[in-house]
């Protein structure tokens, strides 16, 4: 036996055990017992009386944390960084265009020995190139879909592309989708100026995912005086096939609409992500970020330049959106776990994560009654503890 967590407030079938142990044996959850019973030798006993035991956090959309920016820095430190707030798997998000992606993506694996170096990194995201806006993006970034740079970017990626967004208004958009969606990718709604028509041909073709839901969606249009109009965005609410991203900031999403979109879709159709930037995770007040820019951070109002008042992005880590969740949303412990891990999982059809059972990954968090995180086990290993720094 490798690691016994003893005596725990354990999460399982959407309860909360108390004193309750997890033995962990080849980077897999063995045994969930009541503390005590047949506790057998370890190399690692571990008290964690007064402590939640939580399946790790999975975030589908990161574009940075801390001074770590996914796509030009270290992936390693990059996923060091995320397992000290609780992430145990994560897909480093890209905004580029295809040429830098293109080498972006190849500097990536060879730096990472094909991600062997940070096992929680399960592949990319490409929220660029094939989306109609760019939102805090530049156009640059952004380019025509075609086939020829379809097969490049997966190519390069040695299939390795988990999630990619794309707009299905534009042109080879279905064709797309659907290969995307033959090479198991999970294509997602983002950016877009489509119609309710034209998402529903894509949902036909694969489209599964709605990419930071409210965020650059348009606002319904009033054609007809006194006639309250519907737009794309009440269409995703009642669209049972698509789950929907949410940035549970507070901030980019007003807490009325999660609110709502919580009831619409239900726990099993959300799932909170951060779409984190550099800086995600700093402490609030005035940082000077790696790339020069000058941002304030503060609670209630995100991440914003110095220079003009405007949002850089999201700041917040998984771990903050699971306490908005239950602090903010009004959640349980159990329900927050659901949105920011076991709905994520089901996205991306991980079925050995996102709980805790026995037979399962070994991908725990241990949290203090305050929620914050005190060890983080990726793989029956313990990436990170309270108790010691981070390299």
């Amino acid at each position: 036996m490798d690691i016994v967590l003893q005596n725990g407030s354990v999460l399982e079938d959407d309860q909360i055990r108390e004193g309750t142990d997890v033995h962990i044996d080849s980077g897999r959850i063995f045994r969930i017992i009541s503390g005590g019973r047949g506790v057998p030798s370890a190399q690692n006993v571990i008290d964690v009386s007064d402590h939640y035991v939580l399946p790790g956090f999975i975030d589908l959309h990161a574009h940075g944390i801390g001074d770590v920016l996914a796509e030009e820095g270290d992936l390693v430190r990059f996923a060091e960084i995320e397992a000290s707030f609780g992430v145990t798997a994560c897909l480093p998000t890209f905004f580029s265009s295809p040429e830098r992606t293109i080498a972006n993506l190849k500097r990536a694996l060879e730096k990472t020995n094909d991600l062997k170096k940070c096992p929680s990194v399960l592949g990319f995201r490409l929220e660029a190139p094939y989306i109609s806006k760019t939102g805090a993006g530049h156009l640059e970034d952004l380019a025509p879909i075609s086939p020829e740079t379809t097969c490049a970017l997966y190519e390069v990626s040695q299939g390795k592309i988990r999630i990619w967004d794309v707009s299905p208004e534009k042109e080879n958009a279905i064709e797309f989708i659907e290969f995307a969606t033959s090479k198991g990718i999970v294509t997602s709604l983002a950016h877009t100026s489509a119609t309710v028509e034209e998402v529903k041909r894509a949902i036909e073709a694969g489209l599964s995912l709605v990419t930071h839901f409210y965020d650059t969606f348009d606002l319904p249009v009033e054609t007809d005086p006194g006639v309250y109009p519907a737009g794309l965005t009440d269409y995703i609410q009642i669209e049972d096939r698509l789950t929907v991203e949410i940035v549970a900031d507070g901030v980019h999403v007003h807490p009325h609409l999660v609110e709502k979109t919580l009831r619409c879709k239900g726990l099993d159709r959300v799932i909170f992500v951060t779409d984190s930037q550099l800086g995600a995770g700093y402490p609030p007040g005035i940082h000077t970020l790696p790339n020069g820019e000058r941002v304030e951070i503060t609670p209630d109002r995100g991440a914003r330049r110095l220079s003009n008042g405007e949002l850089f992005g999201s700041a917040i880590t998984q771990l903050q959106s699971f306490r908005n969740a239950i602090n903010l949303f009004g959640r349980t412990i159990p329900e927050a776990s659901r949105l920011c891990s076991r709905t994520p999982a089901k996205v991306l059809g991980l079925s050995g994560k996102g709980y805790l059972a026995e037979g399962m990954d070994a991908d725990i968090i241990v949290l203090d009654k305050d929620l914050n995180v005190r060890y983080t086990i990726i793989g029956g290993w313990i990436a990170y503890s309270c108790c010691r720094s981070q390299a």
